[in-house]
C-alpha cells in the first residue's frame, strides 16, 4: 500500500517516469549497501528478535510516510531507510522457513509462503486507490490514510510474529573486532559457495530478474493505465492489481499439477518463457488494438498470466536454494538474493527510464518482451538438464 501510493504521490508531483524509477532505486540501493552483512548478522542472531525490531520500526516509517506525501526528497528518504530496515528482516524471514518445515514439504510451504507475501502485496497494491478515493483522493487526506493504516498492519504483524519460536544459534561472545572480521569471513565463505553451485547461483538469478521484472511493470504500468487505457492512476488497483491475484491463485494451483510430473527447471522454464510471450503480447496489443475496453481486458489477462510465471519461478527457484544451501548460511544466502537484485537493477532501470521517457511503454513491452524470450531460451539448457 505504501509504495503503491508513494509511486502515485511521486507521479502526481513530477509526472516522469524518471523520477518513478528513482524512488524504486531509492528502494533497492540498501540492499547494495548492508545486504550481504545483513545476511550474515541474521546468521549470528535471534531471528525471531531481530525480526520484531525490525517490524516495530518498519510501522513508525509507514506512518512517518504520512508526514512527508507532499515532499518528493521526503518520500525517497522514507523509502530508503525503511528499506535499510527491511534487509535485516527479509534473509531472517526466508532462512527461518527450511528449520520450521519438514524437507518434503518445502515446495508446498514455500508456494504458501509467497502466495501469502505477494497476495498481501496484491491486496495492498489493491486497496491502496479505493482507500484513497474514500478519504478524499491524494494531497487531501486519502495517502495519508494508506500510511497510518500500513502502519497499524505492521504493528499487527508484530503481535502475530511473537507467536514464533526463537530460532539462534548457540550463545557465542565476541569482541567488536571479532565480529567484524567474523562477518566479513562470512560474506567471503557465502560468495565462494555460491560461484560454485549451479543450484545456488541459478536460483540467485532467477529470483533476480523476477525482482527486476516486477520493478520494470511497476513503473511502466502506471503510465501505462493513463496513457493506452485512459484511466485515472488509481484504477492500477482493479485493472492490473487484482488479476494479479488470481494469477497467484491459479499458479499455486498449477504447482500442485507440475509438482509430481516435471522437474522444477522445466516448470521454471516454462514459466520464463510465459512472462516474456505475454508481455510481448501487450505491447503488440497496445499497438494494434484501439477500443480501449478490450485492450482494458487484454491488460487484465495479461496481468493474471504474469502472476502465474511469477509464482512457478519464485517458488521453484527459492525451493531448490533451500534445498542446496547449508543451514548455517542460509541467511547470508538469502541476502545475497537481495544484493544481487539491488547490484543489478536500480542503474538499468534508472537509465531505461531515463531514456524511454518519451517513448511509449507499448514500445518498450514489445522489447522487453522478446529480451525475456531470449534470456528465457538461452537458458534452458542449464534449467531442464541440471535444475531438479
Amino acid at each position: 500500500m505504501s509504495n503503491l501510493t508513494a509511486l502515485l504521490l511521486i507521479d502526481n508531483l513530477t509526472s516522469s517516469r524518471f523520477a518513478l524509477a528513482q524512488f524504486y532505486a531509492a528502494l533497492t540501493l540498501p540492499a547494495f549497501l548492508v545486504g550481504v552483512f545483513a545476511g550474515s548478522i541474521v546468521d549470528l542472531s535471534n531471528r525471531k528478535t531481530l525480526m520484531l525490531v525490525t517490524d516495530a520500526v518498519l510501522a513508525i516509517l509507514f506512518v512517518l510516510y504520512a508526514a512527508v506525501s507532499g515532499s518528493y526528497l521526503g518520500l525517497l528518504a522514507i523509502a530508503f531507510l525503511s528499506s535499510s530496515v527491511a534487509q535485516f528482516f527479509t534473509p531472517a524471514e526466508a532462512a527461518t522457513i527450511p528449520l520450521i518445515v519438514k524437507d518434503k514439504l518445502l515446495p508446498q510451504a514455500n508456494a504458501l509462503f509467497l502466495f501469502t507475501s505477494f497476495g498481501a502485496v496484491v491486496a495492498g497494491y489493491a486497496l491502496a486507490g479505493p482507500l484513497i478515493d474514500a478519504f478524499g483522493g491524494l494531497y487531501a487526506k486519502g495517502d495519508q490514510a494508506v500510511f497510518i493504516t500500513a502502519g497499524i498492519l505492521t504493528a499487527i504483524g508484530f503481535f502475530l510474529r511473537l507467536s514464533l519460536k526463537t530460532i539462534e544459534l548457540p550463545r557465542q561472545k565476541w569482541g567488536k573486532e571479532e565480529i567484524v572480521d567474523r562477518t566479513i569471513n562470512m560474506t567471503k565463505e557465502v560468495l565462494s559457495v555460491a560461484k560454485e553451485d549451479v543450484k545456488i547461483y541459478m536460483p540467485i538469478i532467477l529470483l533476480t530478474l523476477v525482482q527486476f521484472y516486477i520493478g520494470l511493470l511497476a513503473i511502466l504500468f502506471i503510465d501505462f493505465v493513463k496513457v493506452y487505457l485512459f484511466l485515472p492512476s488509481t484504477s492500477t488497483s482493479w485493472v492490473l492489481v487484482l488479476p494479479l491475484m488470481a494469477g497467484l491463485t491459479i499458479g499455486t494451483y498449477l504447482l500442485k499439477l507440475t509438482h509430481k510430473k516435471w522437474r522444477r527447471g522445466n516448470v521454471i522454464y516454462h514459466g520464463t518463457v510465459l512472462f516474456g510471450l505475454i508481455i510481448f503480447i501487450l505491447g503488440v496489443s497496445a499497438q494494434l488494438v484501439h477500443p480501449q475496453p478490450i485492450l482494458r481486458i487484454i491488460t487484465m489477462f495479461v496481468s493474471m498470466s504474469v502472476g502465474i510465471s511469477a509464482v512457478l519461478i519464485s517458488v521453484h527457484a527459492r525451493t531448490v536454494l533451500q534445498e542446496h544451501t547449508p543451514e548455517r548460511m542460509l541467511g547470508r544466502v538469502f541476502a545475497l538474493v537481495t544484493v544481487a537484485a539491488s547490484a543489478t537493477i536500480p542503474i538499468p532501470i534508472l537509465l531505461l527510464a531515463l531514456l524511454t521517457e518519451k517513448l511509449a511503454a507499448g514500445f518498450i513491452f514489445i522489447g522487453f518482451g522478446v529480451i525475456s524470450l531470449i534470456l528465457a531460451i538461452s537458458m534452458r539448457p542449464i534449467l531442464v538438464k541440471r535444475i531438479y
